[in-house]
């Protein structure tokens, strides 16, 4: 007679990716492996800033099945350039990224962030301001930058 062993957990905290395993046996022995969905990951949603006093602390809502999270950042040059890869919902940058001025998120498979989702939406870091001066007529002179 095969006994069944039942674990229940309860969990308080901060939600993380977690990867769904998949057991197969073949016999008394178990293999598991990781499972990875044929189709692309949905978008993170609910991207969220949270201002500290030097840095950003960025939450998004967690994706089934994704084992981590890819954090691309948009450089001066309108390049996305890689931040970190991150195995919660959440990543605290302090200070800013320097010559970042929008991020963006994509779930992962066990294997790869190669391709294994559809970024979020794009977030600002910071907004920016730019001032169009005229001259007495109003047409366009000079722009300048605030923030």
């Amino acid at each position: 007679m095969k006994k069944i062993l039942m674990l229940m957990l309860l969990f308080t905290g901060t939600l993380k990716a977690g990867t769904t395993w998949i057991p197969i046996s073949n016999g008394g022995n178990f293999i598991i492996i990781p499972f990875i969905p044929s189709e692309k990951y949905n978008q993170p949603s609910n991207v969220t800033l949270v201002k500290l006093s030097n840095g950003v602390t960025i939450t998004w809502n967690d994706i089934q099945h994704a084992s981590k999270y890819r954090v691309e950042g948009l450089d001066s040059n309108g390049n996305w350039v890689l931040l970190r890869e991150v195995d919660s919902n959440s990543v605290t940058f302090s200070p800013l990224p320097v010559g970042i001025s929008s991020i963006r998120i994509m779930a992962c498979s066990y294997t790869s962030c190669n391709n294994s989702g559809l970024w979020s939406n794009s977030v600002a870091l910071k907004k920016q301001i730019i001032f169009i001066h005229t001259d007495l007529l109003g047409s366009p002179v000079v722009e300048t930058k605030g923030e």
